[in-house]
């Protein structure tokens, strides 16, 4: 056993805080083989003392179905015990798909990339996050503060003050009718609040008008799916990319010269949206043909066309299954992770809000109740009242 777990597979590199591990041509057959391997890796790392960013290359590496679960399980408690972020390289399509379900299944980021260039600039991102996080200038990213929004004589929000930081996955939820879609609708403006202002990269606002919020980075889903029904899904994500097409109307009607480099440009961009969330095989198929999970999955593939800086997701896995569930939750991480790519997202299902948000803002009745990590909002009097009722 000694023969394949040597020091030479595991490498600390000190100038960008990164342990890499190489699991390069190893056969996992059974659990012990798992805990031999792992329980080196976890001596190497308390010796250290501190926690790493992590670089795991699975080229030609196999692990049996028999191994599968230990290894997932030991690969979850390093990182929970000694990570700062993990990124993955060069893994069999088996393994790939492996890794991807338990992603969905215990909603962590599974950051797979196909060569070591694309990781190595995925963990340069991690690090000026943390670094942006964690440093002394001030890493807010959009601040929303005293937001009033009524109409006629109806309060939708009143008052409401909350901040988003860079790189973050902060969630707002809150009962039916609290105000969370209309604070969305506020920060895209949409909705053009009464009183308040909206500070997005450090720029303070009383209104933001849509097409400022959309040249600006800022991308939306809706609740209820407005996509092109009777377009293909490759046409509908083209469509956000509106903003980046600079060529003229008479030369995309002719589309020769700078029209049509440009087309070829953004076309590409949208494969890559469409191989990023696993769509390959219904690119062609017009929107409306496709199931409910699917089309979500196209609403958001639309939004990330636009590159945005934030984006904000209206109930996102309303109506889907645990499986299509488990996938959007997926995707979201990756989309955070791998883009670096701010969310702030509305949704009803609290295991998934606890599960990938940094932060939770609490609304009812228009009112913010509760603002804080997970734990903190869990444990706030006021939102247990908010969801589960108070005795009299």
């Amino acid at each position: 056993m000694n023969d394949w777990i040597h020091a030479e597979r595991i490498t600390f590199h000190d100038a960008i805080a990164t342990m890499e591990v190489d699991f390069s041509r190893l056969t996992f057959a059974d659990a012990a083989q798992v805990d031999a391997f792992y329980d080196h890796i976890e001596r190497r790392l308390t010796e250290t003392g501190r926690r790493w960013f992590f670089l795991v290359v699975y080229t030609d590496c196999v692990i049996t179905p028999e191994a599968w679960r230990r290894f997932a399980e030991r690969g979850k408690n390093t990182n929970i015990n000694h990570s700062l972020g993990s990124v993955r390289v060069d893994a069999t399509a088996q393994t790939r798909d492996a890794i991807r379900e338990s992603a969905g299944r215990e909603s962590f980021r599974a950051n797979i990339h196909n060569t070591r260039d694309q990781a190595l600039l995925a963990l340069g991102e991690m690090r000026k996050r943390q670094r942006d996080t964690h440093g002394g200038a001030d890493d807010t990213f959009l601040r929303v503060e005293n937001v009033s929004l009524r109409f006629g004589g109806v309060k939708a929000i009143t008052g409401v003050s909350f901040e988003v930081k860079r790189g973050e996955i902060s969630s707002i939820i809150g009962p039916n009718g609290a105000g969370k879609s209309s604070m969305l609708n506020v920060i895209n403006g949409v909705y053009h609040p009464q009183e308040g202002t909206i500070t997005f990269l450090g720029s303070v606002r009383r209104q933001m008008r849509p097409h400022e919020a959309a040249s600006q980075g800022i991308a939306r889903t809706f609740q209820n799916i407005a996509l092109f029904k009777g377009m293909s899904v490759l046409d509908n994500i083209m469509t956000g990319r509106n903003l980046k097409m600079k060529a003229n109307m008479l030369q995309q009607a002719f589309w020769f010269g700078p029209a049509q480099r440009e087309e070829l440009e953004h076309r590409l961009k949208v494969e890559e949206i469409i191989d990023f969330l696993e769509i390959q095989h219904i690119r062609k198929t017009p929107v409306g043909r496709l199931p409910y999970g699917l089309q979500k999955r196209v609403d958001l593939a639309r939004a990330l066309a636009m590159e945005p800086q934030i984006l904000l997701l209206d109930e996102p896995m309303a109506g889907m299954n645990v499986e299509e569930k488990q996938d959007m939750c997926r995707f979201i991480l990756d989309v955070n992770d791998q883009f670096g790519t701010t969310v702030v997202l509305i949704e009803h299902d609290m295991g998934v809000v606890m599960d990938i948000s940094d932060r939770v803002v609490v609304l009812d009745y228009g009112k913010k109740i509760g603002d804080g990590t997970p734990d903190e909002v869990r444990a706030n009097p006021d939102v247990i009242s908010a969801y589960l009722g108070a005795s009299h």
